[in-house]
């Protein structure tokens, strides 16, 4: 629209009163006009809302039929079933969170909460937690949350149905009770736990304990439970235990005929006590910190439990033998373990001459992971070990235990190696140098 006030607009011109009234009269009829476009807008807009209203609901009549032809709904249950089950953590057991499967499943749909509950492969494995108490607790609560999770770990394994199981257990750690409660009641708060796994004991497949000493120690001593389909045992200390260690008895319930793997700790690693079927076991670890490795564990004591295992693919000892004593090697013939790759050895007092004999005795033609540590410098003699480990692939040494003219008297020449963190690595090297950084 023409104006004749074209050349003011936008500028900081004041208008005279004659102009005034000439503006006034010139805005008339384009106000007029913006007023009928504003009406036809809105009646536009009603007429758009009024469509996409309709339109709404066709899409919504629309998804919900198409809904029903989704592939997904017409795959067989056990097709869905194997799906769940691949859900499910491969490197740990479960553990009770609504954020990960199986439980998220079941807060997906109705049919598809149906399809996890009767799936019994979804509930065999179970991390539990013990609860904690805090200061924060008030009375009875901490007894509540206790009481809650014991239904829980009952309900969810109920649910496995004939599943063998894989069950990790984190004990609650020693800490000061609260106020009306003393030491003897967090630990039968403990038992509690042990008993309600127990319940499910012969379809014990797997388990790991973590728990202190003493409490490890009255669980393998005082309880017998028919473990038939039990393959796995790891025992782990969670922590230093101040009280005496109670009686050590037979552990029965390490009577597990198929029973091929062991972790415990050193401080009741006792083989008399230990009702294994040796030679059906293929892997072995006795560990634990320095502090709580007995003096029981001696070269010659492991040497001599070692041998029952023939069938042994991976084994790793904490050794405590005593200062300046050898072990006489002609008491023992050479021990073979056909099938052993990885050896991992732990000095924990010092690396003593008996373990040179100890590795001198064994004869491992597969063997190509070795690991010593020790505690203090003390170069063992294992030029003869190396030069027979025809298949050695990684070697990991305590630098501490050996000078630089030990080191390369014991490696094989024909070793490539590469400083780390945790000592050396070796790898076999093509040429025949050593090369060493």
């Amino acid at each position: 629209m023409a104006s004749p006030f074209v050349s003011k607009l936008g500028t900081n011109y004041c208008p005279t009163d004659e102009e005034i009234l000439e503006i006034n009269a010139l805005l008339v009829e384009p106000t007029l006009r913006m007023k009928g476009l504003d009406d036809e807008i809105t009646d536009l807009q009603k007429a758009i809302d009024k469509l996409a209203e309709e339109r709404g609901r066709v899409a919504a009549y629309v998804e919900a039929h198409k809904a029903l032809l989704s592939p997904v709904r017409r795959l067989p249950l056990d097709i869905i079933q194997e799906l769940f089950v691949a859900c499910l953590p491969t490197h740990r057991n479960c553990v009770m969170s609504a954020s990960e499967a199986p439980v998220l499943l079941g807060r997906v749909c109705s049919s598809w909460r149906a399809i996890s509950l009767s799936t019994p492969r979804l509930w065999c494995s179970l991390h539990v937690v013990e609860p904690l108490w805090s200061i924060a607790d008030t009375p009875g609560s901490f007894e509540e949350k206790v009481a809650q999770r014991l239904e829980i770990i009952h309900t969810w394994l109920g649910r496995s149905g004939q599943c063998p199981l894989s069950i990790s257990l984190l004990s609650a750690p020693e800490h000061a009770p609260p106020p009306g409660t003393d030491t003897a009641t967090l630990s039968v708060t403990s038992m509690q736990f042990v008993k309600t796994l127990l319940s499910f004991a012969p379809r014990w497949q797997h388990i790991r304990f973590t728990a202190p000493l003493s409490f490890l120690l009255e669980v393998m001593s005082h309880f017998d439970a028919e473990v038939p389909l039990l393959e796995t045992v790891s025992f782990h200390h969670s922590q230093d235990h101040n009280s005496p260690l109670s009686t050590r008895g037979p552990f029965n319930i390490l009577r597990g005929a198929r029973i091929s793997s062991l972790s415990i700790p050193g401080a009741i690693f006792l083989s008399a006590n230990l009702p294994l079927q040796w030679s059906q076991l293929t892997t072995l670890t006795v560990g634990g910190p320095n502090w709580s490795v007995p003096p029981t564990i001696t070269s010659d004591a492991l040497l001599r439990v070692i041998s029952k295992c023939p069938e042994l693919r991976c084994c790793k000892l904490m050794v405590h033998d005593p200062n300046g004593i050898e072990m006489p090697t002609s008491e023992h013939p050479i021990v073979e373990l056909p099938f052993l790759h990885t050896l991992a050895i732990h000095c924990v007092a010092r690396v003593s001459p008996t373990v040179s004999n100890l590795l001198m005795r064994l004869s491992l033609p597969k063997l190509h992971d070795f690991t010593i540590f020790g505690s203090a410098q003390d170069c063992p003699a294992l030029g003869n070990f190396f030069a027979r480990l025809i298949g050695l692939e990684s070697l990991r040494i305590d630098i501490n235990i050996f000078s630089r003219t030990s080191l390369l008297e014991n490696i094989p020449h024909s070793a490539t190696f590469h400083t780390t963190a945790l000592g050396f690595s070796c790898r076999p090297s093509l040429g025949s140098a050593t090369n060493r950084s």
